[in-house]
């Protein structure tokens, strides 16, 4: 039979194991707003909406707008 602190031990790994995955994909970036699809208008425009909303953004070498993945609804509900 397998003793109480081996179980115990495999537990608290298996959580700190998917704590750990789950914040990986919170904070990473995605495009919001491909650079074709926006004029000067529309981008300045996003970027006032976005430092409005307190959104952290960044503007990757193809010039699209980038926000982070936990910021996405925000971001759609209140800058689109």
């Amino acid at each position: 039979m397998i003793n109480r602190r081996v179980l115990v031990t495999i537990f608290l790994l298996s959580l700190f194991t998917g704590c750990n995955q789950q914040n990986d994909k919170s904070n990473g970036f995605f495009v919001f707003a491909k650079n074709e699809n926006m004029n000067n208008e529309l981008r300045e425009s996003l970027f006032k909406c976005l430092n409005t909303e307190e959104i952290e953004y960044k503007v990757d070498k193809d010039k699209n707008v980038i926000i982070q993945k936990k910021d996405s609804e925000l971001a759609v509900a209140r800058c689109s």
